[in-house]
C-alpha cells in the first residue's frame, strides 16, 4: 500500500508540474501576416478548368483532400507554401462544428516535423449548420473558408506542446482571446492572396437568401468572433494600399 501511495503522490505530482508550466506559457492570440511569398489568384476562381493534378504537384504529398472538394481544396493548400512540407488532411465528418482544424495530440509529444494536422469538415445531412456547410457553399467562398482553416494550422505549428495547452485553455476559457484569435485567423487568407475568397464566404453566410434565418440567429456569436464582410473589405483595401 505504500508503494501504492507514492505512486500516487508522484502522478499528483507530475500533472501538478506541468499544469502549471502550461498556465505560465505567454501565447498570443492574434495571427500575424508571415510575409510568405504567395501567388496571385484571381477576384473569381470559380468556372475556371483547373488540373488537380498540377495543382497536387504543389501542395506535395502530405496533403489529403477531401472527396467531391479535392480542386477548392488544393487551391487553398497552395496559398500556403509554408505548410508543403506539414502534413494535413481534410476529412468529412458527420458530426461536429462546421469546420474544425485540430491536431493528432499524439504527434505534439514527437518533433515538430512529424506533427499531423486534421481539418474535420461536417457534411452531415439534416444537419442545423446546413446552410454554411462546404457543400452549401460557392466555390470561392469554398476555398476561402478552408484557406482561414489553415491559417490556423500555420498558427498551431510555431506553438510547442506546453503552449499548445495554453492556448486551448485560453480559447475555451476567455471569449476576448477566442475573439481575438479567430478574426485575425480570418485575415490570414488576405495575406495569403485569397482575399476575395474569404470576402466571399463572410458576404454569403450573411447575406445569401439560404443563409437568412441561420444569420439572425447566431448573428451576435458570428459578428463577435468572425470578420463582417464589410470588415474583410476594408481589411482588403489595406493590405493593397500598403
Amino acid at each position: 500500500m505504500k508503494r501504492v501511495g507514492q505512486f500516487i503522490l508522484i502522478i499528483i505530482i507530475s500533472i501538478s508540474v506541468l499544469a502549471v508550466a502550461v498556465i505560465v506559457q505567454t501565447v498570443d492570440p492574434a495571427q500575424k501576416d508571415t510575409n510568405v511569398s504567395t501567388y496571385v489568384f484571381r477576384d473569381t476562381l470559380a468556372n475556371h478548368i483547373y488540373n488537380l493534378d498540377s495543382l497536387k504537384a504543389i501542395i506535395g504529398e502530405n496533403k489529403g483532400l477531401p472527396e467531391g472538394f479535392e480542386v477548392a481544396a488544393a487551391i487553398a493548400y497552395s496559398a500556403y507554401p509554408e505548410l508543403k512540407d506539414v502534413k494535413i488532411d481534410m476529412i468529412l465528418t458527420q458530426e461536429g462544428a462546421p469546420m474544425e482544424s485540430t491536431v493528432n495530440v499524439w504527434t505534439l509529444l514527437g518533433p515538430r516535423t512529424g506533427r499531423h494536422y486534421l481539418i474535420l469538415l461536417n457534411d452531415a445531412q439534416g444537419s442545423y449548420f446546413n446552410p454554411i456547410l462546404l457543400r452549401s457553399l460557392p466555390f470561392d467562398a469554398q476555398v476561402g473558408i478552408l484557406a482561414h482553416e489553415l491559417g490556423h494550422v500555420v498558427y498551431y505549428h510555431q506553438l510547442n506542446l506546453l503552449a499548445f495547452g495554453k492556448w486551448g485553455l485560453s480559447y475555451l476559457r476567455d471569449d476576448e482571446f477566442r475573439a481575438i484569435h479567430e478574426r485575425t485567423t480570418d485575415l490570414m487568407p488576405v495575406y495569403h492572396g485569397l482575399g476575395s475568397q474569404i470576402y466571399q464566404y463572410a458576404y454569403f453566410v450573411r447575406n445569401d437568401p439560404s443563409c437568412k434565418e441561420f444569420y439572425q440567429q447566431g448573428k451576435n456569436f458570428m459578428d463577435k468572433y468572425y470578420l463582417t464582410d464589410k470588415e474583410l473589405l476594408a481589411e482588403i483595401k489595406n493590405e493593397i494600399s500598403d
